[in-house]
């Protein structure tokens, strides 16, 4: 018997402890990798009840593939010949992970049978690029903090005489906070089920098959959670919601909640491709005037599907480049841009007149970790095998200043929405 749900809560363990413990001398707001961070974490979690897992999917060789490779109008072609090491890498990488979650335990009867083939269709395997190409970063406390100097706010110069008298002026910092939120996905699993996993034919370690797919629900609940869509992982015809006290706001709520001095544009009606880009260079315009260089466009497959056909009629030639299933790119080209990658999203709403594009700069946005996706044990209270995968964290957006006292949202991102 196996049961699974994903969800966000409240802390399993105290979160400062955690916090120490599983980043050790790392100092607060350092970024960092997150496949040697769990590799040294597992050290100092010998022996005890739980076992920090890595990212199923390196982050770096997602980010590699979209920003260091297929700039300036190589074909997919060349892409693929770049990015073949960075495959054969992703490969290797799963295959050891793999070997890693199997020391961990047993699982299911639902997935045994009398004669059956030797693997397991694992039909809910995707990637998620949106929390590979946001930078990780240390965080050891319940908020994560940093500070904000907004663009045209850094003091004043000017011309004078020979003689002038000097009158300085402050700097306009904002102490910006975020609280930590507490993601879970637990599991369990009957004795009788891995008993008979054993002796099954052909045998199989059902529970690593078990904790996988939990892994993987709490991936697709954060990356629903970081894009700000419907947090039901079950959910396929996804809507923008807003977060709830549990959920930290996702980046279409950081974006669109800067309705003072917006550097996105509303897109109602526009649904062609000269539409688009018109409105395109307008919000990108947006952001230069404020000094951001975004080196990153997500878009929903409607909105990727337009712009896809328009390149191939204009230029005649496909602009796509495909890393590995699921994750693609175009190569977008603007002043002082030689090529800004714009990655479909599956998670994105499709629906007529919610379609997007949202711009922002990767080097301004992390995802500050307390502690990262972690195996632990729960209590026996039956025959079954109790387990949760949970991890501690949000996300921030260092281009926004908000105010003395950090409200409303103020983020300098942008990007188009309500696209037919």
């Amino acid at each position: 018997m196996i049961q699974q749900s994903a969800r966000f809560g409240s802390a399993i363990h105290d979160a400062n402890l955690m916090g120490q413990a599983f980043w050790g001398e790392i100092p607060e707001g350092t970024p960092v990798n997150m496949n040697r961070i769990v590799k040294s974490a597992r050290q100092r979690f010998s022996g005890a009840d739980m076992l920090p897992l890595a990212p199923p999917i390196p982050d770096e060789i997602i980010q590699k593939a979209i920003f260091s490779h297929g700039f300036s109008g190589e074909d997919n072609k060349t892409y693929q010949e770049e990015t073949a090491g960075l495959r054969d890498t992703l490969t290797k990488g799963l295959q050891v992970e793999s070997s890693e979650i199997q020391k961990a335990a047993t699982a299911s009867s639902s997935l045994i049978h009398v004669i059956a083939d030797q693997d397991v269709t694992y039909l809910y395997k995707r990637p998620y690029p949106f929390q590979a190409l946001i930078p990780s970063e240390a965080c050891k406390g319940h908020t994560a903090l940093w500070d904000v100097i907004p663009p045209y706010q850094f003091g004043s110069a000017s011309f004078g005489t020979e003689t002038q008298s000097f009158y300085e002026s402050d700097i306009t910092p904002y102490y910006r906070q975020a609280q930590i939120k507490y993601l879970n996905a637990p599991g369990s699993v009957t004795k009788a089920g891995q008993l008979a996993g054993l002796a099954a034919v052909p045998g199989r370690d059902l529970l690593a098959i078990r904790i996988d797919a939990a892994q993987d629900a709490l991936r697709a609940l954060r990356e629903r959670a970081m894009l700000g869509v419907e947090r039901n992982i079950s959910q396929t015809v996804n809507t923008f919601k807003p977060a709830s006290p549990l959920e930290y706001q996702g980046m279409y709520e950081l974006i669109t909640s800067n309705t003072t001095e917006p550097n996105w544009v509303n897109g109602t009606g526009v649904n062609t491709y000269s539409g688009i880009m018109t409105n395109l260079d307008a919000t990108y315009n947006n952001l230069v005037i404020d000094g951001l260089q975004p080196n990153l466009a997500l878009c929903d497959y409607n909105t990727f599907g337009v712009i896809r056909r328009g390149l191939t009629e204009y230029f005649r030639t496909d602009p796509i480049q495909t890393f590995t299933q699921g994750i693609s790119k175009i190569s977008l080209v603007f002043p002082n841009e030689g090529g800004l990658p714009l990655v479909p999203h599956p998670f994105l709403p499709m629906a007529s007149g919610s379609g997007c594009i949202m711009l922002m700069d990767t080097r301004l946005t992390a995802r500050r970790i307390l502690w990262g996706d972690t195996y632990d044990e729960l209590a026996k209270v039956d025959l079954s095998q109790k387990f949760v995968i949970n991890a501690a964290e949000t996300l921030i957006d260092k281009s926004d200043r908000g105010d003395a006292s950090h409200l409303p949202a103020y983020s300098l991102f942008g990007g188009l929405f309500n696209l037919n």
